[in-house]
């Protein structure tokens, strides 16, 4: 990922993180929440090789640290954003064929906030957090999963497009 970008790429992110926590999180969803942030950083790994994947999963779990919410040590949110990343930008690389689909980003997608939030919550609770009862985690993932899955044709082509706009001429 080439320097000139970064600044766009953060810009994009911070304001989804304030539409995220200034106005999704005041929604009360019907079986667990929605994480619009979560989701779209997962739309927006799909689309980038793993280096820029690395990068923007740091900074992406940078922003995501400074939720007022989250009760976890400061950094979880990067370290957990930065692997899994790179994990889907290194396995999907290869099968850019099935990335034309809309229902295969969707799932991918659906796939990709599910792990974090597991990860997140293994790893959490490890270093000590507190995050309530495996059913209440399990009604969270459920949620999560079920509101990316149906909200997805919505957001999924608006990160798309975002992405394509953080873009140098190089790397279009």
């Amino acid at each position: 990922m080439t320097p000139n970008r970064l600044p766009l790429v953060v810009s994009i992110f911070f304001g989804v993180f304030l539409i995220q926590e200034g106005f999704i999180n005041r929604i009360n969803f019907f079986i667990g929440g929605f994480s619009l942030y979560l989701a779209f950083f997962m739309a927006w790994i799909i689309n980038e090789n793993r280096n820029a994947a690395l990068v923007i999963g740091f900074v992406a779990g940078l922003i995501a640290d400074l939720s007022p919410t989250i009760e976890a040590p400061f950094g979880l949110w990067t370290f957990v954003l930065t692997s899994i990343g790179y994990l889907l930008s290194a396995n999907l690389k290869g099968s850019l064929d099935l990335m034309d689909s809309p229902l295969t980003r969707t799932l991918w997608t659906v796939l990709g906030t599910s792990a974090a939030m597991i990860s997140f919550a293994i790893a959490g609770s490890i270093l000590g957090g507190q995050f309530g009862t495996l059913t209440s985690i399990f009604k969270e993932l459920f949620g999560n999963a079920l509101w990316t899955f149906l909200l997805s044709p919505i957001f999924i082509p608006i990160t798309r497009a975002a992405q394509r706009m953080s873009l140098t001429a190089k790397d279009r």
